[in-house]
């Protein structure tokens, strides 16, 4: 490794010191003066690739890792900073490719061993991130992070024991957020939900969670009764999330005063009348006074909620007297049964490319007599073979969804905001799901407490699709 000409030295030690007390400003103003009086020195420019990524510039981090290998090929730290940054902007193959490659020049760098068992887990290879997990928590036992990683790739192999016991590791290490979040979710995908509860609030510490939170100055609700105050309910994540936990605002009204509950303007006509909200607003509203808050899946662990006990769904259809474009009314007036169909969800997604299938697998439906196949698919994507009308082109906002909805038989969908409202609706829906479910399906059975009218149609293994189409299609076939 080359060294650093003596009159830099102090430069190069004041940029690592900000970089090390989490100065990222500081640090690269120090390094990029560096660089100005020796661009040669290959770990300065190394550095500053870190740094760069960690303020979200991955461009110009990109740039300062390539320059760092170009002057020292072999240097480890530089080929796990660019597979660190390849990995943050999608490029999997690669950060694999560098993460071994620093492997090969230092078998036992914690950062690209760890970092090798996460590309290969957002790749789908479980088997081959469990055994790199495992590699990099020998180095480091002690390490909450790397407790907290084994047990995420474990419970996405449905190993959920082992994971719990993971999680719980991590937890006795340190008081991580993120264990704490992953251990109510492994409860919850088992149906223990009492116990997932006093850990579900970490939901909003996490990363994922934090641009969800609000900087209300109102208390939080603890669940008591509030007579004569106003209580606040907000969204907080997806549709499908407001979709499904809106049943619980009758409860909270029983306890109090008035409940407003604000929502997204895509659903404020089909939640306008909503029971138990004396008013409904949206995220463009002005607020008015209210005295107690509380963000909306706070609700299912304020009442204690399991999964023998939930209250039903929130009747939810389209507004009464609410009238859908006339294209969209013509192209469901053919008679005969129709099926609706959502095959993909949306493309920002962290887990799409899981929860999302192959349109050409729906062609196993192909068969399947005497259905007529409308597309609600919202997000442009590749259409399956099969003869379809596209519905969703029509669609203002889900009022006209729903009253769509109204019109078929039976809903096919991935994990969407459409399985909610189709549950909701009480309509005959067959949900698919990949191997590893979000937490409110449950790890297993074909039926959800959350809606009667649901089937459930489960992967056997990761990325196993075709057998849930086939298993769909003589679900069809029989009429179930």
């Amino acid at each position: 490794m080359e060294q650093p000409r003596p009159e830099i030295i102090s430069w190069l030690q004041e940029a690592l010191a900000k970089q090390n007390a989490g100065n990222l400003g500081g640090a690269l103003l120090a390094y990029r003066r560096v660089i100005s009086r020796d661009p040669g020195l290959a770990d300065a420019w190394c550095n500053l690739g870190s740094v760069l990524h960690a303020l979200g510039r991955d461009e110009e981090a990109l740039e300062a890792c390539r320059r760092s290998l170009e002057l020292h090929p072999a240097n480890p730290a530089a080929h796990t900073g660019l597979g660190s940054v390849l990995g943050a902007t999608g490029d999997l193959a690669g950060a694999l490719d560098h993460f071994r490659e620093a492997l090969a020049l230092d078998p036992g760098n914690l950062v690209a061993t760890s970092n090798l068992a996460g590309v290969l887990a957002r790749l789908g290879r479980l088997e081959e991130a469990e055994a790199w997990d495992r590699a990099a928590l020998a180095l480091r036992p002690e390490s909450p992070e790397l407790n907290l990683n084994l047990g995420f790739t474990l419970m996405r192999r449905g190993r959920l024991g082992e994971a719990e016991a993971q999680f719980l590791a991590s937890l006795r290490l340190g008081p991580l957020p993120k264990a704490r979040w992953n251990l109510a979710y492994v409860r919850l995908l088992q149906g223990r939900y009492r116990e997932a509860w006093p850990d579900f609030p970490a939901r909003l510490e996490v990363p994922q969670g934090l641009d969800n939170l609000r900087g209300f100055s109102e208390p939080a609700w603890n669940g008591s009764p509030f007579p004569g105050r106003t209580l606040l309910v907000w969204v907080e994540q997806g549709l499908g999330d407001t979709l499904q936990f809106v049943r619980y605002l009758p409860m909270a009204r029983a306890l109090g005063g008035k409940v407003l509950f604000q929502t997204y303007a895509c659903l404020r006509g089909l939640l306008g009348d909503l029971p138990g909200a004396d008013r409904v607003l949206t995220e463009h509203d002005e607020l008015p006074p209210f005295d107690l808050q509380a963000p909306l899946l706070d609700l299912p662990a304020l009442f204690r909620s399991a999964p023998e006990d939930l209250p039903p769904p929130a009747r939810l259809g389209p507004p009464p007297g609410h009238e859908p474009p006339e294209a969209l009314r013509r192209l469901l007036e053919a008679p005969g049964r129709k099926a609706g169909l959502v095959w993909a969800g949306s493309p920002a997604h962290q887990d799409d490319d899981r929860r999302s299938l192959d349109p050409a697998l729906l062609g196993a439906l192909r068969e399947v007599p005497a259905l007529a196949w409308a597309s609600l698919q919202m997000a442009p994507r590749a259409t399956p073979p099969l003869p379809l009308v596209d519905l969703a082109p029509h669609f203002r906002d889900f009022s006209d969804t729903a009253w769509a909805l109204s019109r078929l038989d039976l809903v096919i969908t991935v994990d969407t905001a459409v399985a909610h409202l189709a549950g909701s609706m009480g309509l005959a829906t067959h949900l698919l799901l990949p191997y590893f479910p979000d937490w409110r399906w449950l790890m297993e059975g074909t039926s959800s407490p959350w809606y009667p009218s649901m089937r459930i149609h489960r992967q056997p293994a990761p990325g196993a699709w075709e057998p849930v189409l086939r298993d769909l299609a003589r679900d069809l076939a029989h009429g179930s």
